[in-house]
C-alpha cells in the first residue's frame, strides 16, 4: 500500500531498505547523492507513475499468495534497527515467527530481467537481497521471505537467509553515510545526482549561485555532441528508406528492416479550441515545468559584434 504523510516524515529521520541498495550503487534509479538530498530535505516528493502503481495494486495479491504458504501476516510493519540509522516498512511480517517478507512483482511492463532464478533459492536481484538483510537486520531474525509475481511465471516465493557479511557491509555503510554525509549535510563525493532526482530539488524563487565554468561548458558540449548523433541517425535513416526504392521492407544479414504504415488516433486540440472553446477550457490541464537553457551575457555598450 502507498505510505502514508507520517511514515515519509518517519524515512527522512533513517535510511531505509532501499537506500542502502542505493549507496552501495546497487538501485537502477537512484543513487548515494540521491538518498542525501532526500535524507537532507532538498527534494520534493516523487509523483507515482504507472510501474509504481502496479505494484501497489498487485502487492495485496502477492501477499495473499504468501499466505497461504506462510501463513497469516501482520502487514505494513515499521520497525527501526537498534544501534543502526536504519529503519524498514516492511510488507509484512509472519505471524509467530516475525520473519519479515518483501512483496515483488517483475516483468509486468518489459522482459523479465535474468537474474530471478528458480523458486525457493535466494537467486533475487542483488538490491532485493540488501533491502531483505535491512529487513531483518531491523526485526532481529535470520529468515526474509520474498514472495513475487513474475511476468511469464506467476506466483513464486523465494527465500533469503541472513549473511554476515552482507550485514556486516551494511552496519559499516549506513554508520559512514550518515554520520559523515547527512548530520555534516555535506554531500558524499565522485557522484552527482540521477537526473530524475535532481529535477525534483527544491529551488528558491529567483535566486541566483556562481556555478563553475567547466560544467556548463561540459553540458553544451553534451547538447553539441547530442545534435550531431541526430544529425547522424537522421542521415542513416533516409540511407535506408533509399535503399528500400518503393518496398515496405527490406531484409539482411541482420534481420528484417520495415517501413510499414502506422495509425494514430488523437484529438484534433487545435480545432477543439477554435470550434468549441468553452469545452476546450473546461478540460485544460496546466502542467509546470522547468528548462534549463543558456542566456548569454549581454555585450557591453557601444561593443562592435
Amino acid at each position: 500500500m502507498p505510505i502514508t504523510e507520517k511514515q515519509k516524515e518517519l524515512r527522512r529521520k533513517h535510511l531505509g531498505s532501499s537506500d542502502i541498495a542505493a549507496i552501495l550503487g546497487l538501485d537502477r534509479y537512484k543513487n548515494a547523492y540521491d538518498v542525501w538530498l532526500d535524507k537532507t530535505g532538498q527534494v520534493e516528493d516523487v509523483k507515482e507513475n504507472k510501474a509504481m502503481q502496479a505494484g501497489t495494486f498487485f502487492e495485496d495479491g502477492v501477499l495473499r499468495f504468501a499466505e497461504e504458504i506462510l501463513g497469516p501476516l501482520r502487514r505494513n510493519q515499521y520497525r527501526v534497527a537498534t544501534g543502526f540509522p536504519l529503519a524498514s516498512n516492511i510488507d509484512a511480517l509472519v505471524v509467530g515467527s516475525d520473519e519479515p517478507v518483501e512483496a515483488k512483482t517483475a516483468g509486468l511492463f518489459s522482459r523479465l530481467p535474468e537474474d530471478w532464478g528458480d523458486e525457493g533459492t535466494d537467486e533475487i536481484p542483488d538490491y532485493i537481497i540488501i533491502q531483505t538483510h535491512v529487513h531483518m537486520l531491523c526485526v532481529e531474525r535470520e529468515i526474509c521471505h520474498v514472495p513475487t509475481f513474475l511476468g511469464g511465471r506467476g506466483f513464486q516465493l523465494f527465500r533469503v537467509n541472513w549473511d554476515n557479511e552482507i550485514m556486516d557491509v551494511i552496519r559499516d555503510k549506513s554508520l559512514d553515510f550518515w554520520e559523515n554525509y547527512v548530520e555534516t549535510k555535506n554531500p558524499p563525493p565522485d557522484v552527482i545526482p540521477s537526473l530524475e532526482v535532481a529535477k525534483r530539488m527544491k529551488r528558491e524563487l529567483e535566486k541566483v549561485v556562481e556555478i563553475d565554468n567547466q560544467i556548463v561548458q561540459n553540458w553544451l558540449n553534451a547538447k553539441e555532441n547530442l545534435k550531431h548523433a541526430e544529425l547522424m541517425k537522421d542521415g542513416a535513416e533516409a540511407e535506408i528508406l533509399a535503399a528500400l526504392g518503393d518496398a515496405e521492407a527490406g531484409k539482411c544479414d541482420l534481420g528484417m528492416v520495415t517501413y510499414f504504415e502506422q495509425q494514430q488516433r488523437r484529438i484534433d486540440s487545435q480545432r477543439l479550441k477554435d470550434e468549441k472553446p468553452d469545452i476546450a477550457a473546461e478540460y485544460l490541464k496546466v502542467s509546470k515545468f522547468r528548462v534549463a537553457r543558456l542566456k548569454k551575457p549581454e555585450p557591453p555598450k557601444g561593443a562592435i559584434l
